[in-house]
C-alpha cells in the first residue's frame, strides 16, 4: 500500500463526515413523536419499505410496548400497512376488528389493545419507500387529519429518506476502513486477517459487556482503525523474521501514537482515538505510550487490548508458533486484573467454552 499517512488521513477525515450529523434515526424518532402529540393519538409507526426484500420493517415507535416490536416486518401487501404501502393510498380504519387485513399479532407482542388507526404512504420522488401510522384517537381519524398527515408527510419521507442515506454511509465509511486496515494489514504477512479478527472479538465483548448503539458502532471503527498507526512504520521493521533492536522496538511503539493522529480532530470520535493509542496500555501501567493504569485507560482501548493480544499469540508468527485458543486464554485469564482488564478477559472467556 502506497498511501502515505497524510493521505490516509485526510481519506479518513473526508469518510468521517457523516459522524459530525445528527443522528437521523432520532430525527425519525422525534418527528413521530410531535406527530402523535398534535394528532392526539396514543401510538404511532414509520415503516420502511426494503424494495430487495418486498418487506416492511420499523424505523421509529412510540407508544406502550414499541419496544417488543422492534426487528419485527410485513410483507409488501400484507396487512393494512402493507396495502397501504402497495397501493400508495391512505387508509382510515374505524374499528380493526372489521378489517379482514388487520393482523392482532403485533398488538398480542406489544400487550397494546388497537381500536381505530389511520395508515399514509411515505413517497419520495413518486415511489413509496414507506408508511406512518397513527393508532388509537378518541372519537376516530377525522378528515382534518389526513390533511394534516398529508402536509407532514413530505418532511417525514425526507427524513426517512435522509436516515437511509445515513445507513448507506455509515456501512460504506465501515467497509471503506476495514479495507484500508486490511491492506494495511497485508504489508506484514504475519498477521492475515488480524484486523478483521480483533473487530470480531472486540465487538463480541462490547455486546457482551451491554455497549450498544452508536457506542458499538464506535467500539468498532476503533478495533478497524487500531492498528492503522502502521502504515508510518518501516517495512524493513514491519516484516523483519528476527528480534527487533531496542530502536526497532521503540519505532514500532509508536504505531498506537501515528494512528491517533491521524483519526483525531474528527467530531465525534474521541473515543474511537482513544481506543486507537490507547490499546497497548496495561493495567498495571507497564504499557506504552503513556503508562496509563487499568482505571486510566478508555474502555474501548481495554477491550481492544484483550481482543488483540488474543489473535496475536493464536496466530503464527516467524519468532514463535501459535498457542490453541486454550493456551492464549488461560494466558489472559492469569493475568487478569493485572495487565488486562477483567471484565473484558471474562467477556472473552464466554465465548469460548474451552475457556470454561
Amino acid at each position: 500500500m502506497n498511501t502515505s499517512a497524510a493521505d490516509l488521513k485526510r481519506i479518513i477525515h473526508l469518510l468521517s463526515e457523516i459522524y459530525s450529523s445528527l443522528e437521523p434515526e432520532e430525527v425519525l424518532f422525534q418527528s413521530l413523536k410531535g406527530i402523535v402529540s398534535l394528532i392526539g393519538c396514543e401510538a404511532g409507526s414509520i415503516w420502511e419499505l426494503s424494495e430487495e426484500e418486498g418487506k416492511l420493517f420499523f424505523r421509529a415507535i412510540v407508544g406502550r410496548g414499541a419496544e417488543n416490536l422492534k426487528g419485527k416486518s410485513l410483507h409488501l401487501g400484507e396487512g393494512i400497512a402493507g396495502s397501504v404501502a402497495a397501493s400508495g393510498k391512505p387508509r382510515v380504519i374505524d374499528d380493526v376488528r372489521k378489517s379482514s387485513e388487520w393482523n392482532p399479532d403485533f398488538d398480542r407482542a406489544s400487550s397494546f389493545h388497537t381500536e381505530n388507526l389511520l395508515t399514509f404512504p411515505l413517497k419520495s420522488r413518486g415511489k413509496v419507500i414507506g408508511v406512518i401510522q397513527l393508532l388509537n384517537k378518541e372519537g376516530g381519524f377525522r378528515s382534518e387529519d389526513i390533511e394534516l398527515i398529508e402536509n407532514l408527510a413530505g418532511p417525514v419521507a425526507m427524513a426517512l429518506e435522509n436516515a437511509r442515506l445515513y445507513l448507506f454511509q455509515k456501512r460504506l465509511f465501515k467497509e471503506t476502513a476495514l479495507a484500508l486496515a486490511t491492506a494495511i494489514d497485508k504489508r506484514d504477512p504475519y498477521t492475515g486477517g488480524h484486523t478483521k479478527r480483533v473487530l470480531e472479538y472486540s465487538g463480541k465483548i462490547g455486546e457482551i459487556l451491554d455497549i450498544e448503539g452508536n457506542e458499538l458502532e464506535k467500539l468498532e471503527l476503533s478495533a478497524i482503525l487500531h492498528d492503522v498507526g502502521k502504515i508510518g512504520i518501516p517495512d524493513e521493521i514491519l516484516r523483519k523474521k528476527g528480534s527487533l533492536t531496542e530502536e526497532e522496538r521503540r519505532l514500532i511503539e509508536k504505531h498506537p501514537e501515528i494512528g491517533a493522529e491521524i483519526v483525531e480532530g474528527i467530531p465525534g470520535t474521541e473515543s474511537i482515538v482513544e481506543g486507537i493509542k490507547y490499546h497497548h496500555e496495561r493495567c498495571d501501567g507497564s504499557g506504552y505510550p503513556d503508562g496509563l493504569t487499568c482505571e486510566e485507560i478508555p474502555i474501548f482501548a481495554r477491550i481492544i487490548a484483550v481482543a488483540d493480544v488474543y489473535d496475536a499469540l493464536t496466530s503464527e508468527r516467524p519468532y514463535r508458533k501459535a498457542l490453541s485458543p486454550q493456551e492464549a486464554l488461560d494466558y489472559l485469564k492469569e493475568r487478569e486484573g493485572q495487565k488486562f482488564w477483567e471484565e473484558a478477559v471474562r467477556a472473552l472467556l464466554s465465548l469460548f467454552p474451552v475457556g470454561k
